[in-house]
C-alpha cells in the first residue's frame, strides 16, 4: 500500500530503525536507577521465559540480571502479571492499574468454544476470578492454596475449572487486576493481590486507558499501524479501532520507504535525524524490539524467518545489525565462563565483529561471568 497525499513525512527504514532503537535504550544502555523508567519505555519486557526477561532489561541498562529481581521482589518498583497477549509480562509496578484498565472486561472476551470446553458461563467463571482476586490477602498463596480456599464447598466440577490449564483461570483474573505473581516459594509460584504488594492503586477509566496505551506504544514502536498496535495488545475485537480513533487528532500519517503508518507528531523532527551510536546489538528470546509488529518482515529477510520466530511461538535470540537481524544466537554459562554461539545469517565486517565482542562482554557482565567465548558459524 502506497502513502496518502497527506503523508507528513517521507522516512527510510535506516531512519525507523534508529530511532526504534534509540526508544528501546538498545543504541545506548541507561544508567541503573532508570531501570524501571526503561521497562515502562518499551511497554514491559516478555517473563513466559524468566532468564530472557532479565536479560532484556539488562540488554538496555546497566545492571545485572540479579537487579532486576531486586527491583521485582524487593523493591516492588516492576511487578510480574499476565498483559499483553495473554503472556507474562514485567511492567513498572506504579503502571498496572493502568495496563487493567485497557484490559477490562470491555475488551476483553471470553471465547464460547473455551467456555463450552470447560462446561461453564462467562457468568459463573467471572464469579470465580472474583473469587479467586478476593482469596489474596496481601500474603502470598501458591494455586494449591488458592484452589483450596476458593474451592472449599464447591463441586467437582468447579474443582476441575480451578485446576485447568496453567493460567487458564488466573489470566484472566490478573489482567482484570486481581492478582499478580508474588516471589517463589520453593519450586512452588506465588500469587498476590496487587492492592496489597503494591500498596496503592488508581481506578483509570478504561476508555482512556487504550488510548494512552497506544501513545505509549507509538512513542517505543512507531512508526506504526493499528493492525501492529492490535497483535502487539493482543488482537481482542475493536480494541485497535477503539485506540486509533482515540488518537485520531494526535498521530500523523507518515510513509517508510511507500508503506504507510502513524507517528506521534513530536516524533517527526527526532526521527528525521535518527543515527545509530552503534551498529550491532545482541538481543535476548522474545525480545520486545521483535515483538511489536504485524509481521516481521522489516526485520528478516523471509528466508531466515523460520530461525527467528520457532514452533510452539518461540522467539530466538538474535543478532541485529543496523537495526535488522543479521542471525541467531545462543549462551551458555559455567561458572564465570559465557559461551556465546550462533548462526550468521549475514557476513559481518570488522567493525561489525568488534563490536559484537563487546556486545558479547557486556552479556557476561550482565550475568556475572568472566570470561567470554564467542562463535558465530
Amino acid at each position: 500500500m502506497k502513502a496518502s497525499s497527506k503523508t507528513a513525512a517521507e522516512l527510510t527504514w535506516p531512519q525507523v530503525h534508529a530511532f526504534r532503537l534509540q526508544r528501546h535504550h538498545l543504541d545506548t544502555r541507561a544508567p541503573k536507577k532508570q531501570l524501571t523508567r526503561v521497562v515502562g519505555d518499551i511497554g514491559g519486557a516478555q517473563a513466559q521465559v524468566m532468564s530472557a526477561a532479565e536479560l532484556q532489561v539488562a540488554t538496555r541498562v546497566k545492571c545485572r540480571v540479579a537487579d532486576v529481581r531486586t527491583a521485582l521482589w524487593t523493591d516492588r518498583t516492576l511487578v510480574k502479571t499476565w498483559l499483553m497477549r495473554g503472556t507474562l509480562h514485567l511492567i513498572p509496578a506504579e503502571d498496572l492499574p493502568l495496563y487493567t484498565a485497557a484490559m477490562s472486561g470491555r475488551w476483553m472476551r471470553l471465547r464460547p468454544s473455551w467456555l463450552k470446553y470447560m462446561q461453564t458461563t462467562e457468568s459463573e467463571f467471572w464469579k470465580l476470578a472474583n473469587d479467586v482476586g478476593a482469596a489474596l490477602d496481601g500474603e502470598p498463596l501458591t494455586r494449591e492454596e488458592l484452589i483450596a480456599i476458593v474451592g472449599k464447598g464447591q463441586s467437582p466440577h468447579i474443582h476441575e475449572i480451578l485446576r485447568s490449564g496453567w493460567g487458564g483461570m488466573l489470566k484472566p483474573a490478573a489482567r482484570s487486576g486481581l492478582l499478580c505473581f508474588g516471589p517463589s516459594r520453593g519450586t512452588s509460584v506465588t500469587f498476590v493481590s496487587p492492592r496489597e504488594w503494591l500498596g496503592r492503586w488508581r481506578d483509570i477509566d478504561p476508555d482512556e486507558a487504550i488510548v494512552e496505551i497506544a501513545r505509549r506504544y507509538l512513542r517505543a514502536y512507531g512508526p506504526a499501524t493499528m493492525n501492529d498496535f492490535a497483535r502487539w495488545w493482543g488482537a481482542w475485537p475493536g480494541v485497535g479501532q477503539a485506540a486509533w480513533s482515540g488518537l485520531a487528532r494526535e498521530v500523523v500519517s507518515v510513509s517508510i520507504d511507500g508503506v504507510p503508518a502513524d507517528l506521534m507528531p513530536a516524533d517527526l523532527d527526532v526521527i528525521r535525524k535518527a543515527r545509530l551510536a552503534r551498529r550491532v546489538m545482541l538481543l535476548p528470546s522474545f525480545d520486545p524490539y521483535l515483538m511489536g509488529y504485524a509481521t516481521r518482515d522489516h526485520l528478516v529477510d523471509k528466508a531466515f524467518a523460520s530461525k527467528v520466530s520457532r514452533i510452539a511461538g518461540w522467539i530466538s535470540a538474535v543478532v541485529l545489525v543496523d537495526g535488522r537481524i543479521a542471525g541467531t544466537s545462543t549462551h551458555v554459562q559455567k561458572n564465570q565462563a559465557l559461551r556465546l554461539t550462533g548462526e550468521r545469517f549475514v557476513n559481518l565486517d570488522r567493525e561489525a565483529k568488534s563490536e559484537l565482542k563487546d556486545c558479547g562482554e557486556a552479556l557476561a557482565e550482565a550475568l556475572g561471568a568472566t570470561d567470554v567465548e564467542l562463535k558465530l558459524g
